[in-house]
């Protein structure tokens, strides 16, 4: 299997210098904000888009001025790259006709991946016949088959996101390096490394754990997962928000900026001792075992908290909140100052119930 780099990549008002480096037989998740070069990375990785300057190699070997065709990949997105008229039986035998197999190893490969994928009743229909999910199963099906030292994934599971986990599994075994672009967040668990772009620059690179809970920028805190943007104003060591107040030991800035705040890391705060906020519920949704509700604060601030499944959750439920502000990301940025907060919305800092 093989490795592959960028070094100082550049496509005019696209990409900026980017050097990167994906260890091979590893998966490598490409995220960021819309219009963040993200789809171009992974276009020139491809070799459909040829840098204005810079290098991509593959292993030793120099591919800058290769055609996609003549690079050891496999570029793969939601739709598939075959005449609409073969059938799915017709897609895989080509596949796994492309590997030196003899003929009883490759009926055996064949009907491994038709079987893993479920493909039995859709074997002799053509490919404009299926459905989004059908055509996703018979992209995977193919892509086992084809077994390539490096696959360039664009979004590939949007309509399956719930294989990922057997996809990503059966490439590890494989030892494919993959550079994907994951169609949900979840999906992007699955990545042992991701790389944040925003702007054509790269952010921020390491474990999607890791970008998570520590996000360098808004971009990558939006890559990631939900996440609330809360203005602040830092005077001396207070923290002055939408969603209270609260002292620092060392204040990072002085004046206007954001903190980053998850949803998660709101708590509901136990019968008769104190909280931080009273959130007032405007909708929520039940999803994955807790309840993900919205509520509007003061200045027209959304606030976005997930609660405990069995929390009682109904529009117009106040609810007292604590939160841990050391688990706030902190970041400058000019934005108009924060008012006062009316003490009849939000409370103010550690009151009682």
């Amino acid at each position: 299997m093989l490795d592959v780099a960028l070094q100082s990549v550049t496509v005019p008002g696209r990409l900026h210098e980017v050097t990167l480096a994906f260890a091979r037989s590893t998966h490598t998740a490409i995220i960021g904000p819309p219009a963040s070069g993200a789809s171009t990375l992974l276009q020139v990785i491809s070799g459909d888009i040829r840098p204005a300057q810079g290098k991509v190699l593959m292993g030793t070997r120099d591919v800058t001025s290769l055609k996609r065709q003549r690079r050891p990949l496999l570029f793969a997105a939601s739709a598939i790259d075959a005449p609409a008229r073969w059938s799915v039986r017709h897609l895989l035998v080509a596949a796994v006709r492309q590997r030196t197999l003899d003929r009883e190893d490759r009926h055996r490969e064949f009907e491994l991946a038709v079987s893993r994928w479920n493909l039995q009743a859709i074997l002799d229909r053509p490919l404009r016949s299926l459905s989004s999910s059908e055509r996703t199963s018979a992209l995977v099906g193919r892509i086992e088959l084809l077994r390539p030292a490096i696959l360039i994934a664009d979004r590939v599971l949007e309509s399956m996101p719930t294989i990922a986990d057997d996809f990503y599994r059966m490439l590890r075994v494989v030892g494919t390096t993959v550079i994907s672009s994951p169609a949900s967040r979840d999906e992007l668990g699955f990545a042992d490394r991701a790389f944040v772009l925003d702007g054509g620059r790269v952010v921020q690179q390491g474990s999607p754990h890791h970008v998570y809970l520590h996000p360098a920028n808004e971009a990558a805190a939006m890559a990631t997962g939900p996440i609330n943007i809360v203005p602040i104003v830092i005077r001396g060591n207070e923290v002055e928000s939408a969603i209270g107040a609260w002292n620092l030991l060392n204040a990072p800035f002085q004046g206007s900026g954001v903190a980053l705040a998850r949803p998660e890391e709101f708590e509901i705060a136990p019968a008769g001792e104190e909280s931080d906020l009273i959130f007032g519920i405007e909708e929520a949704n039940f999803r994955d075992g807790r309840w993900h509700a919205r509520g509007i604060l003061s200045g027209n601030f959304t606030l976005h908290v997930a609660l405990p499944g069995d929390a009682p959750v109904h529009k117009g439920r106040l609810i007292p909140l604590r939160f841990d502000p050391a688990r706030f990301t902190l970041l400058q940025r000019d934005r108009p100052p924060v008012t006062t907060v009316p003490t009849d919305v939000v409370p103010p800092l550690r009151e009682t119930r």
